[in-house]
């Protein structure tokens, strides 16, 4: 009689591990070759993968949810900006819905391989993607989670601009509200062409602000420096009198170069 029990108890808890969804292995196949697309820098074929309403959630801080035709754009980028780019998944899992039910969708852990186009540098990124399938089969939804500014900084060429702004005492506040100024301040700077990223630091015990920026090339920078100097002075006209020296409190260092990430 015991044995008998424990058969029944057992015999639905292995067939129950061996369920799958119907779907799965073909999706399964669908997110794999979208993988190797990627690599050979098929983005045609890749785009005949997806429905016309996907959407696609980026690994970007801030990027927000992207249509197909932005998801394309920004695939596009990846083949310009990377050569040789493979991904080895450690695992392949089958995905479920918000009540644990198998529902033919597709995750994978795994690290990317490539050489930056511009620097030279390898590629090594660990990464997690899951892809949501509609009844046709085709990709409906994905997501991307690795971090996608550390890649950037680790492999890109960056031309960096360190700005040293030395301010007169007591004149700080003044400052700051010239720079969080929305029309001409450092999101002026910041929102200019080819400028990549921006941050500032204060440094309270010399009453100096760096400022450090990322620009796409140098030439980028310079016309950047004739608009401010030049054409629209505002910001330089109300920094002088808050400045030691007045543009003398201003100093900055460019170009450079060996930009390394340890």
């Amino acid at each position: 009689m015991k044995k008998i029990l424990f058969t029944l108890l057992v015999l639905p808890f292995i067939s129950c591990t061996g369920i799958t969804n119907p779907n799965y292995e073909k999706n399964l196949a669908t997110a794999k070759k979208i993988f190797v697309l990627h690599g050979e820098e098929n983005l045609e074929a890749q785009l005949a993968l997806l429905s016309d309403d996907m959407t696609m959630e980026p690994a970007a801080y801030g990027m927000g949810t992207l249509n197909k035709e932005a998801f394309g754009d920004l695939i596009k980028g990846y083949h310009v900006a990377f050569d040789e780019i493979s991904f080895e998944a450690n695992v392949w899992l089958p995905g479920t819905d918000n009540e644990g039910n198998l529902d033919g969708s597709v995750r994978t852990y795994g690290t990317w391989t490539g050489v930056n186009v511009a620097s030279g540098k390898k590629l090594n990124l660990k990464s997690y993607h899951f892809f949501n399938f509609n009844e046709a089969g085709l990709i409906q939804q994905q997501g991307d989670f690795f971090d996608a500014t550390g890649m950037m900084n680790a492999t890109g060429d960056k031309k960096l601009v360190v700005a040293e702004l030395k301010i007169k005492a007591g004149k700080q506040d003044a400052f700051f509200a010239l720079m969080a100024n929305e029309s001409y301040g450092l999101k002026a700077t910041r929102n200019y062409k080819g400028c990549n990223s921006l941050v500032s630091t204060f440094n309270e015990e010399s009453n100096t602000l760096l400022v450090i920026s990322d620009w796409d090339s140098y030439e980028e920078y310079a016309a950047y420096l004739t608009w401010r100097t030049e054409e629209d002075t505002e910001l330089v006209d109300l920094m002088k009198p808050l400045l030691i020296g007045g543009m003398k409190g201003l100093r900055t260092v460019y170009p450079n170069s060996m930009y390394t990430v340890y």
